[in-house]
């Protein structure tokens, strides 16, 4: 090794060990970078909680999440088309429709909720979440979320005839319970304004 080469070994492991650090401060500040998106991204969706009942004026345009305790929400993703204050109620209902009146062989599941106002979820489903410890299907059930709309009088359900000429009808939405949260959801492309009930059918 001549005796240049010995003056230069010095400035080469100072740029080495300067390439090491740089190194490692780039991924230190992407792992940061990456948890502040996470966060920012959580916290897009404002969080609005009441004990059984909720109501709130949301905004479509940063989405919403009605909780109304025990682990009962309702998600309204960021640009839901409600505009920019739609004010609406998520409870759980006064009244829990029985299971042959939403469908022959219904078997209900946990309370029944209700939501105040017709919306349609736009590109993003509107998710309903309730909790349940565990799978609570047996056989071949389906499970589903069953959304009371309002429509045509029948000899079946005349009897629930409303103030505007109107009767129940329910319709069905697949739902899903995820053990690793104990809740049972299920996504929605617009909701009826009025109850909704988990349940299972047969298949």
């Amino acid at each position: 090794m001549t005796a240049w080469q010995v003056h230069e070994v010095p400035h080469v492991l100072h740029a080495l060990r300067v390439q090491h650090w740089q190194r490692l401060l780039g991924c230190l500040a992407l792992g940061m970078w990456l948890t502040a998106t996470q966060v920012s991204a959580d916290e897009e969706i404002p969080h609005f909680t009441g004990t059984g009942a909720v109501t709130q004026a949301i905004n479509g345009e940063v989405g919403a999440v009605l909780d109304i305790g025990g682990g009962t929400t309702m998600t309204f993703p960021k640009g839901v088309p409600v505009g920019r204050s739609r004010l609406v109620t998520f409870k759980k209902a006064a009244k829990k429709p029985a299971g042959p009146q939403i469908q022959k062989g219904f078997t209900p599941l946990g309370a029944a909720l209700e939501f105040s106002t017709p919306v349609s979820a736009g590109d993003a489903p509107i998710v309903v979440s309730v909790p349940m410890k565990a799978d609570p299907r047996k056989k071949s059930e389906r499970l589903v979320l069953a959304v009371e709309v309002s429509t045509i009088c029948t000899d079946a359900n005349k009897s629930t005839k409303a103030k505007n000429g109107l009767c129940s009808g329910w319709e069905l939405t697949n739902a899903e319970f995820v053990s690793a949260t104990q809740l049972l959801t299920a996504k929605l492309q617009s909701t009826g304004g009025l109850r909704m009930q988990f349940g299972m059918v047969s298949e």
